[in-house]
């Protein structure tokens, strides 16, 4: 009887180049990415002081790009995928650096603790950055191709001037409105832009992302008398409602 032991084995060893920049295509946007971080001023929003008890604080400026690229890639990564992305993705780990794949948990507790409060101001410098290098003319903006003054009525081409003073009000109740869907969004980090006026395309992209976000499908929602809504349907339901007086007005 043969008392050696078996050996297991795989014909497939692994091989990874000791620079990860060398795999990663020259023209990936993670290197635009860092070069417009790395010219904004992060220590201002970011905690400085260290632990005295526990754990060591995870590097949280690492955090925030990680976090801000997963959601520039995707426009929107649930916290268990950006934990995924950081193990599996290159670019992730180039952007982790030295740092270890961060938890889902721990991503969760810096978005919630430190970053949502500070997000605004962040995209601020962010935007003022491209602004500059990229010389944007901030008197104009560009509307699918159509040029308007920046401090003119943006959408007042659109509309009837018998039907200014119904807008306005469907415009403050789209604000009330995004107002709440904001606050049920907040554990994403994501905010609804607050406008005096929006565009019906606007408002649609709203919706769609609204719907990504909360996980709600309209095409399977329960409608109808005698059942109940949920909060993620009344607020989709309810912009919808508002999109399609703002389409009625339009073509008036």
């Amino acid at each position: 009887m043969n008392n050696q032991p078996q050996e297991y084995y795989t014909p497939y060893q692994l091989k990874f180049p000791i620079e990860i920049e060398k795999i990663i295509e020259t023209t990936d946007p993670v290197y635009t990415f860092c070069e417009v971080m790395n010219h904004i001023d992060l220590s201002k929003y970011l905690t400085t002081e260290d632990r005295r008890t526990g754990r060591p604080r995870y590097e949280e400026e690492t955090l925030l790009k990680v976090i801000l690229f997963a959601f520039m890639e995707n426009g929107y990564e649930s916290l268990r995928k950006i934990e995924k992305l950081c193990k599996t993705d290159i670019r992730f780990m180039w952007l982790l650096q030295d740092n270890p794949p961060p938890s889902h948990s721990t991503i969760g507790n810096f978005m919630n603790n430190v970053l949502n409060r500070k997000i605004d101001e962040i995209f601020a410098d962010i935007n003022s950055y491209i602004f500059t290098v990229e010389n944007v003319d901030l008197n104009h903006v560009y509307i699918d191709g159509t040029k308007i003054e920046a401090n003119a009525n943006k959408y007042s081409w659109v509309w009837k001037k018998s039907c200014e003073k119904n807008r306005l009000k469907v415009f403050a109740r789209i604000t009330e409105l995004l107002g709440e869907m904001n606050e049920k969004i907040s554990s994403f980090c994501v905010k609804f832009g607050i406008r005096e006026e929006y565009a019906i395309e606007y408002l649609e992209q709203i919706q769609q992302q609204y719907a990504k976000l909360c996980g709600f499908d309209p095409e399977t929602a329960i409608r109808g008398r005698g059942h109940h809504k949920t909060i993620e349907q009344r607020h989709y339901d309810k912009l919808s409602e508002y999109i399609s007086r703002l389409k009625s007005m339009q073509n008036t």
